[in-house]
C-alpha cells in the first residue's frame, strides 16, 4: 500500500522590491519613534530631578521642625567651604566650591553627607545621589583628562533662606533675609521656591541669588527640554519651563523667566521685578 506525506506548498520568496519596501517602513518607523524614545528620558530624568529637590526639602523642612522653626544655615562665598562656617552657627545645609578646576571639592561628598559639614546630613543618609540631577554630567577638558564622571552637586538653596552671610553676596534690597518659617510672608510658602536645580557654569557655593533688577548673577538649569527643577516651601516640587532669556537669549522686552524667579523669592513686599 503507497504511503503519501502531505507537505506544505512551497513558500514564494521575498522579492528584491518587498524587502525594499519592509526597510523603508522599518527605517520610517525608528524615525518616528526615536523622538518618543529620546523624550521619555528626558522625562525619566526630569522626574529624578524633581524628586531630588523634594527629597532636599523634605530635609529642610524636618530641621526647622525640630529646630524651633528656624530654617538651617545658608552660607555663600568662603565661608561655603568645608569647615570654614562659623562655629556659634555650624555647618550650612551642605558645603563645597564647585568650579572647573581640579580642586577637591568639586568631588568630595562628604561635604554633603557627613554632618561635620552639612547640616542636612542627619535627615538625607549617606546617599549622595539625593544632591546630583542625572542630567548634569558637564565636565571641564582638566576634570575628564583625570577622569572624573561627574561633579558633586547640581542644587543650591534659595540664598535669602536661612540665617547666614547673604548680605555680603548679590543681595538685592527687595528681597528679604528669611531666618524663621514665620518669617515666609511675600510671596507664601506654597509660591516660595527653596531648591532650584543650577547651570554648571553658574554654580559655585550652595546658595542661589535670585535677580538683581535685569540681571543674573545665578543661572537656574535647562537641563530637561528648556526647564529646571524647584522645590517650594510648602513641600511640593516641580519643573518650570524657561520662556524668555533662560531659553531664548536674543528675546527683547520685558524677560518672563528674571521675573517668575523674582515673583518666587521671598520679598520685603509685594514689589518684584
Amino acid at each position: 500500500m503507497e504511503t503519501r506525506v502531505e507537505t506544505d506548498p512551497p513558500r514564494a520568496a521575498h522579492t528584491l522590491v518587498e524587502m525594499i519596501v519592509t526597510v523603508a517602513l522599518l527605517g520610517l518607523l525608528v524615525t518616528f519613534l526615536a523622538p518618543a524614545l529620546a523624550g521619555s528620558r528626558v522625562g525619566g530624568r526630569a522626574a529624578v530631578c524633581v524628586q531630588n529637590t523634594r527629597r532636599l526639602n523634605n530635609a529642610w523642612t524636618m530641621y526647622a521642625q525640630e529646630n524651633h522653626d528656624q530654617l538651617v544655615q545658608n552660607f555663600q562665598g568662603g565661608l561655603a567651604q568645608g569647615g570654614n562656617f562659623p562655629a556659634a552657627l555650624g555647618p550650612a545645609w551642605a558645603s563645597g566650591w564647585l568650579d572647573w578646576s581640579t580642586s577637591a571639592d568639586n568631588t568630595n561628598r562628604l561635604l554633603l553627607v557627613n554632618e561635620r559639614y552639612a547640616a542636612l546630613a542627619r535627615y538625607l543618609g549617606p546617599q549622595a545621589s539625593v544632591f546630583k540631577c542625572p542630567a548634569d554630567t558637564d565636565l571641564s577638558p582638566l576634570q575628564k583628562a583625570r577622569g572624573w564622571t561627574e561633579r558633586a552637586r547640581s542644587y543650591s538653596l534659595s540664598a535669602g533662606l536661612g540665617r547666614g552671610n547673604a548680605e555680603s553676596g548679590q543681595w538685592d534690597v527687595i528681597y528679604r533675609h528669611a531666618t524663621n518659617v514665620t518669617d515666609l510672608v511675600y510671596p507664601s510658602p506654597a509660591e516660595t521656591f527653596v531648591y532650584v536645580d543650577e547651570n554648571s557654569d553658574s554654580i559655585n557655593d550652595p546658595a542661589f541669588y535670585s535677580p538683581a533688577r535685569a540681571s543674573l548673577s545665578d543661572i537656574p538649569a535647562a537641563r530637561h527640554n528648556g526647564a529646571a527643577a524647584f522645590s517650594f516651601a510648602d513641600g511640593h516640587a516641580e519643573l518650570h519651563q524657561w520662556t524668555g532669556s533662560l531659553r531664548h537669549p536674543s528675546g527683547q522686552g520685558p524677560d518672563p523667566d528674571l521675573h517668575w524667579l523674582s515673583l518666587h523669592t521671598q520679598r520685603t513686599s509685594t514689589l518684584s521685578y
